[in-house]
């Protein structure tokens, strides 16, 4: 009598089609998860900032400052200044949340604006957050749909 071991090519071949159909599936909807994990945290990242830059002031007569500043002064981590940022942002200042036309130097001392700006295929949206310390919502850079009915400016779990 001839005792087989092991398994045939064609049982072989149907595992690897349903280990390929199931990953088909499931890593798109990955990908999705980890974008909406590094949009929620570039919102809590503007959230440091911003307590990051309250603190400043508190500790500096009443006056805001940059983020490099912020770093040195061991007010943030160093990461919130790295060109390369982390989970999938990157954060800078702008003037325009402070209502500032580009071509007026930036208000540092009056105000703080910071953008939590995405890296292609990390993250969707770009925020930004000022001296009320509410999460705005700026853009969508990539093209994607803005969330929900939410135009620039809108903050974000503000109910309108």
């Amino acid at each position: 009598m001839k005792r087989e071991q092991g398994f045939s090519l064609v049982e072989l071949l149907i595992v690897v089609a349903i280990i390929a159909i199931i990953a088909a599936i499931a890593v798109p909807s990955l990908l999705t998860s980890r974008m909406a994990a590094n949009e929620a945290g570039s919102i809590q990242g503007c959230r440091t900032v911003a307590s990051a830059q309250v603190a400043f002031a508190a500790t500096n007569n009443q006056m805001y400052t940059d983020l490099a500043t912020l770093t040195t002064q061991n007010f943030l981590d160093t990461r919130y200044v790295a060109a390369n940022g982390f989970n999938g942002y990157t954060y800078a200042e702008d003037q325009a949340i402070l209502g500032l036309p580009a071509t007026v130097p930036f208000a540092q001392p009056d105000g703080f604006g910071i953008t939590a700006d995405p890296i292609s295929g990390y993250g969707r949206y770009q925020y930004g957050i000022g001296p009320d310390q509410v999460v705005r919502f700026q853009s969508a850079p990539f093209g994607d749909p803005a969330p929900g009915n939410m135009v620039a400016g809108d903050g974000i779990g503000i109910r309108n």
